[in-house]
């Protein structure tokens, strides 16, 4: 594991002057020190090491956040964002002690929703049940691409971090969807990143368009894991909600075969995702305890959504999706194509949740803990990666083995990720052994990590090039001179 050097972040002004200025900035009803209040910040639900925040704050408007950062600008103290904590990586996990700032209770307001260029602006603390809720009640023919995620967790901080979505195969990234922000920079600086740069003061909430063709500043937040500034607002691009969908589900007979489905199925602008799992995470979706393969049974299944603005559009997107599926077959696949309602129906309903999102993903349900090595991946070596992931859980015997990915903009890359649900209390060690070899195995075959803890880092930096890294810690000093958001990420 890797080890993050300590800091006193006491060593400039005491626990209890820092304690009475967060109170004067936030009140007293949103500032805690107590260990009650910290412990349930101070871990998640992979096996990285938990470490004890010093205080919590809730914020409710960027005034107050700017008068923090300056505070912990010229004292050295370190700011950790956080939204509801169901993340992965130990992204929220203060390294060094500080302040965790949690937008999830008060910043959490939907602020603009643009119909005609189809994007909304979100405090950080929006949650993707909120959005869903709140574009079919008042935009019901505009969408937003939801991650494998319960509606309980942030739509920013996924945006940020460049998840995948439900129509990933379209899209490509949720990094790729997002048309500006506003950040708090080290000094206290409010600046607005995108189409919405005009304005001296405010923006008109109707100018958060683009992010070109301006130089794209963007990037020095996306996939920083909040370490370069304090992202207060996030236009995210949303999407017709079409009249005519539909889902279908093929179930693959084979342990790579399914790499050819993802591939051809993915390039053919036919469907808006392809998503597959491996036949034992669609029995825990089921709530079979640790769930084997049985020989007859197939290996994977995919799940399709597709969505047209036309019958007609509609019937040759379906015609196409059975033309390449039978082509597949005539080279000796075997695959099956099913509806996925009547798929749900003899199988049961409860595999719906992988399509009805956002939801919750019931083979993350039954244990106490969840870690993956997730990637974006060369989709040419998806055979490699899915026998190897496979011979690593035979070999560790494993009991409930998640194999995920799918197909991202319509097959320029992907996504792999092995996905290993465990008891956090009795099973860390035996998991993490498990993860350090799987992502061993899948940097070697080129992957690129995301959501990434500390200790996968410190694996990536011994193949990264070295100008990369030079450029990425300048980036890092220049932006956060002090090192006061969120140290430690990035081995930083």
């Amino acid at each position: 594991m890797t080890q993050i050097k300590e800091r006193n972040i006491f060593e400039k002004v005491s626990k209890e002057d820092i304690f009475k200025k967060l109170v004067d900035i936030f009140g007293s009803e949103n500032v805690t020190s107590k260990q009650v209040d910290l412990y349930p910040y101070s871990y998640d639900m992979t096996e990285c090491k938990p470490r004890m925040p010093d205080f919590i704050v809730i914020p409710e408007n960027n005034n107050q956040l700017v008068e923090l950062v300056k505070y912990c600008n010229d004292n050295q103290i370190p700011i950790v964002p956080y939204i509801t904590g169901n993340n992965v990586g130990g992204l929220t996990i203060p390294e060094q002690g500080g302040i965790i700032v949690d937008f999830g209770k008060k910043m959490n307001r939907i602020l603009h929703i643009n119909e005609t260029m189809m994007y909304a602006i979100l405090e950080p603390g929006v949650t993707f049940g909120q959005l869903k809720k709140y574009l079919d009640e008042n935009h019901p023919h505009l969408r937003y691409s939801y991650p494998y995620a319960p509606p309980y967790a942030g739509v920013v901080g996924n945006a940020i971090l460049s998840g995948m979505n439900s129509l990933s195969c379209k899209i490509g990234s949720m990094g790729d969807s997002i048309n500006g922000f506003e950040v708090i920079l080290a000094d206290g600086t409010v600046a607005r990143v995108g189409s919405c740069f005009y304005g001296l003061e405010d923006s008109d909430p109707d100018s958060w368009w683009s992010r070109y063709p301006m130089p794209d500043l963007l990037g020095l937040f996306v996939n920083w894991q909040g370490t370069t500034g304090l992202i207060t607002k996030c236009a995210v691009q949303l999407w017709p909600n079409d009249p005519f969908q539909k889902a279908y589900v093929t179930t693959i007979f084979g342990l790579t075969d399914i790499a050819d489905v993802l591939r051809e199925v993915g390039k053919s602008e036919a469907v808006d995702d392809i998503s597959f799992f491996n036949i034992q995470a669609v029995k825990l979706a089921v709530e079979l305890e640790n769930p084997k393969k049985f020989p007859g049974e197939p290996d994977f299944i995919t799940i399709m959504p597709m969505s047209a603005k036309t019958e007609d559009l509609f019937e040759a997107k379906k015609k196409l999706l059975f033309n390449i599926i039978e082509e597949l077959n005539k080279k000796g696949k075997k695959i099956l194509l099913l509806d996925l309602d009547d798929f749900a129906k003899v199988f049961d309903l409860r595999v719906r949740c992988a399509y009805d999102l956002p939801a919750v993903i019931l083979p993350t349900v039954p244990r106490s803990g969840l870690t993956w090595f997730g990637s974006y991946a060369p989709t040419h070596k998806f055979e490699e990666l899915i026998e190897k992931a496979d011979a690593i859980f035979q070999k560790y015997d494993y009991h409930s083995p998640i194999l995920y990915g799918k197909i991202m903009k319509y097959g320029h890359y992907g996504i792999f990720r092995p996905i290993l649900p465990y008891n956090k209390y009795k099973e860390e060690e035996y998991v993490h052994k498990i993860m350090e070899e799987i992502t061993d195995m899948c940097l070697e075959a080129g992957c690129i990590p995301y959501k990434t803890p500390n200790w996968m880092t410190e694996k990536m930096r011994k193949k990264i090039n070295p100008g990369w890294i030079k450029l990425f810690e300048k980036i890092k000093s220049c932006m956060d001179p002090n090192n006061i958001f969120n140290p430690g990420r990035w081995n930083l």
